[in-house]
């Protein structure tokens, strides 16, 4: 086809491919409005060793990963199930809504922890933050001064939850984008239907 034939397909096909697009973009948007909203709270730690040294350092770098998989434990929920109260709560399921991971070139822990409960959710990720810059210490004090760790929240420790789900923007554009796709296959058909009846 040359691209003259695709104009004239686009102009005689146009509002089936406006129609599919539309009806596309509102289900995309209809179902981002039926999903329950979820929120997540962040809390970023640094962990550092109490004086400049190479071999200190790198014990860090070596330890984050292990921190990053202790937070989220079974344990670690458990504890926090404890410390909040959360006799309702079971700590398998809890620790379903904790994440952790290292950065081990900034010295940094990140905890997001994910609930359909805002202001829970910040909740959780301070006590989280709080018992594991308290195990961090108790260890510490274990140790020589000049050997010892020091885990420090940054930002003021857990912040605001804010929603993370559903992303209505992306849903919306991914509808968009998918029924364009589907209305120009659709165009095609149907004037490659009408070109060469069966």
């Amino acid at each position: 086809m040359e691209l003259s034939e695709y104009f004239d397909v686009l102009w005689r096909w146009g509002w089936v491919i406006l129609l599919i697009t539309a009806l596309c973009a509102g289900a995309a948007i209809g179902y981002g409005r039926m999903q329950t909203p979820r929120y997540t709270s962040l809390v970023e730690l640094t962990v550092t060793p109490e004086r400049l040294d190479q071999g200190l350092s790198q014990t860090v770098i070596n330890l984050l990963n292990n921190y990053a998989s202790g937070i989220r434990s079974l344990g670690m929920a458990r504890r926090v199930v404890e410390r909040l109260g959360l006799t309702e709560w079971d700590p398998a399921a809890l620790r379903s809504h904790i994440k952790a991971s290292a950065d081990q070139a900034q010295f940094r822990i990140k905890i997001e922890v994910t609930d359909t409960d805002p202001l829970f959710a910040q909740r959780v990720a301070q006590t989280v933050s709080d018992l594991f810059v308290a195990d961090v210490r108790e260890f510490a004090d274990l140790q020589d001064p000049r050997d010892r760790l020091i885990a420090t929240p940054l930002n003021g420790g857990a912040q605001a939850a804010t929603r993370t789900w559903p992303k209505n923007k992306l849903l919306a554009f991914l509808g968009l984008g998918g029924g364009l796709f589907l209305g120009l296959v659709v165009a095609l058909v149907l004037e490659w239907a009408r070109v060469i009846p069966l």
